[in-house]
């Protein structure tokens, strides 16, 4: 593997010479190099699934046929995923928005490994009205005597990417849902304390979810799902008032909103919030 990788950085040393006369052996050793090996992120939500991609390359969306629906995710997921001519070193990795990522905050308990307090959040999902559908959970670590934030992700789309993976001959590098996808994008920008952190998935037009998260002491203390209709006024400011007035005490020093476009068009006064860019904008 250290040799195939000595050799593509000597023809990438050969292409960035001035007055190279002849790229062509540069160039099918990129596309050979391409054959053997390729990585893809594929964002999927309930409306639609593309591959994320730089602007300037990226594809139109995929719709869904049938919205919201786990076997209409997985068959464009089946669609854009690499299907390789040949043996190789093919990756995947998807990425879950709404309504097939669910978020909860957990309260402190002493439980030493994230994977024990899978159990408090299957509970708290029942709670608040998860139903019967199997979901896989994943919750992050943390400080010892600090809240925790659970993900939870249909575990029919889950098992539906691995034997997609497993038949294709696909590394599948992560089932992950864009929370935690984006916050983990932008870790080293976010100063924790009293905060927000917010990520807004825009759905169709001017509408969006607002997924929103408050830190407190270093652990999370609330999360909540709120829609964003810009076109109706209802834009993020008053979302912002509405889910603080109901999660948290005193609101947060600090609002970071992960998301399309700017913060302009979102936020009516948008020097209340510290604006960071969705990574599925313009991710590779």
């Amino acid at each position: 593997m250290s040799r195939w990788a000595d050799r593509i950085e000597a023809w990438r040393t050969m292409a960035r010479k001035p007055g190279l006369a002849n790229a062509a052996p540069f160039r099918a050793a990129s596309a050979k190099s391409a054959a053997f090996m390729s990585r893809t992120t594929l964002w999927v939500d309930g409306q639609h699934a593309r591959a994320l991609k730089p602007a300037r390359d990226a594809d139109a969306p995929l719709p869904l046929p049938a919205p919201g629906d786990v076997a209409a995710a997985l068959a464009a997921i089946e669609t854009l995923a690499p299907k390789p001519a040949s043996p190789g070193l093919h990756a995947l990795r998807v990425v879950v928005g709404a309504p097939f990522a669910c978020y909860y905050a957990l309260p402190w308990q002493a439980l030493a490994k994230p994977q024990d307090w899978v159990p408090a959040a299957r509970a708290l999902a029942l709670r608040s009205g998860a139903g019967g559908e199997a979901w896989r959970y994943a919750v992050s670590d943390g400080a010892w005597g600090q809240g925790r934030l659970a993900a939870a992700i249909p575990e029919a789309l889950c098992a539906g990417i691995e034997r997609l993976c497993k038949k294709r001959r696909l590394q599948l590098l992560g089932i992950e849902p864009g929370y935690t996808f984006a916050l983990q994008k932008h870790a080293a920008r976010i100063r924790d304390g009293a905060i927000a952190i917010v990520e807004l998935e825009q759905a169709q037009g001017d509408a969006a979810i607002a997924h929103i998260g408050v830190r407190r002491g270093g652990g999370w203390t609330a999360f909540i799902g709120l829609p964003v209709f810009r076109a109706t006024g209802g834009g993020l400011d008053d979302v912002l008032r509405d889910a603080f007035a109901l999660c948290v005490d005193a609101p947060p020093e600090r609002r970071y909103v992960i998301g399309p476009r700017d913060a302009r068009h979102w936020a009516a006064d948008a020097s209340l919030i510290e604006w960071l860019p969705s990574p599925w904008d313009g991710a590779a």
